[in-house]
């Protein structure tokens, strides 16, 4: 997998890959309409698929024709999110892309991980094909952003993903905070770390 993509998957990953299937459903405030963490792997998960079967359709009717051309907005919305690393706020998420019920299955943390990995990898594949076949053209339409290169679409799915990172870690803060850490006094300090007994010498 491409560094730049390999970098967000993992930090992602490390905030999942321990929380059990009942943690990963929980909302913020027990309030459905905010994504719960496994709405969010989701939502990248459906995003990741989305391009991986735009880029095979591409594959297979050939190069993108030089007609599309960018409008001033997805101009716009490149230069923020691609070249200064900026998600636009208030912006609605694809119809495609938003967690249904039913649509996953109850996971893990460790499973999200894995789930996220397999459809990124995935994803990064098609990308690599496109490359070797079309080289620094663009492959591809973005329904916002509009025409991308390779580059670029590595480049959205890194910022996209580092800005669901930082709502995701929002999220387990609220839903999973850290446990409070251990004060051990001398009184307690054989049975909070769990220190057997020692026999009385002989």
């Amino acid at each position: 997998m491409h560094a730049v993509l390999e970098r967000v998957v993992d930090q992602i990953s490390g905030e999942v890959r321990l929380l059990d299937a009942d943690a990963a459903q929980l909302h913020p405030n027990d309030l459905p309409y905010k994504w719960n963490a496994q709405q969010l792997i989701e939502h990248l998960v459906l995003g990741y698929r989305m391009t991986t079967e735009a880029l095979e359709t591409r594959l297979k009717k050939g190069r993108l024709s030089r007609k599309h051309r960018r409008t001033y907005l997805q101009w716009s919305l490149q230069m923020m999110i691609l070249t200064f690393g900026a998600m636009p706020h208030g912006v609605p998420a694809l119809d495609e892309t938003l967690p249904k019920p039913g649509g996953f299955p109850a996971m893990t943390g460790r499973e999200l991980a894995d789930l996220l990995r397999r459809e990124m990898e995935a994803m990064d594949t098609v990308l690599d094909t496109c490359r070797r076949r079309f080289g620094i053209e663009r492959v591809g339409i973005h329904p916002f952003l509009g025409p991308l290169r390779v580059d670029q679409w590595r480049r959205y799915h890194s910022v996209h993903g580092h800005h669901h990172l930082a709502q995701l870690q929002s999220v387990l803060a609220q839903v999973a905070p850290d446990p409070v850490p251990l004060k051990l006094t001398r009184d307690n300090l054989v049975e909070k770390l769990q220190i057997p007994a020692q026999r009385p010498l002989a």
